[in-house]
């Protein structure tokens, strides 16, 4: 008997000490606020025009309140090879004036449940000699275009 408490203590004790992923990940877009208001963007154009393939200046368009006009300098649309879900990446790069701590959020718009850092964007060597500095997967139009996941390059 005393066993058995003493080891769920232990494994209670040992499973509270660790930070939750959820904490992580909002954290991760928090600080990044500006990638989050460009996903919505991206996923909202997708919506109304069934169009995958814009630029940059196609998105700045659409952004009424001049939130990301001048925090990303290329956008790159790629496909997503996920094979259970699969759907769009969009590659982009952050302009060297970027002003993330500016971006806030409107009452519609929260963070996506799926935000990570990875150390390196893209899926081929293509992909990866163009240095991006994050990358956002969307659903197929079956699924609205919603954002399955945010990923950003992790600080040197």
């Amino acid at each position: 008997m005393n066993f058995r408490t003493i080891s769920f203590l232990v494994i209670l004790c040992i499973g509270c000490r660790t930070e939750s992923k959820k904490v992580k990940m909002s954290a991760i877009a928090d600080d990044n606020k500006d990638v989050v208001v460009l996903s919505y963007l991206i996923r909202d154009y997708m919506q109304k025009t069934r169009n995958t393939s814009f630029t940059l200046a196609d998105i700045t368009k659409v952004d009424k309140l001049g939130r990301v006009t001048k925090n990303f300098s290329s956008l790159e649309i790629g496909d997503w090879s996920n094979t259970w879900i699969g759907g769009y990446a969009v590659y982009f790069k952050f302009s060297d004036g970027r002003n993330k701590d500016s971006v806030k959020l409107t009452q519609y718009e929260g963070i996506p449940w799926k935000v990570k850092m990875k150390r390196e964007i893209g899926r081929n060597d293509a992909q990866l000699a163009k240095h991006f500095d994050g990358e956002i997967h969307f659903y197929f139009p079956e699924r609205f275009y919603n954002v399955a996941e945010i990923i950003i390059k992790e600080p040197r």
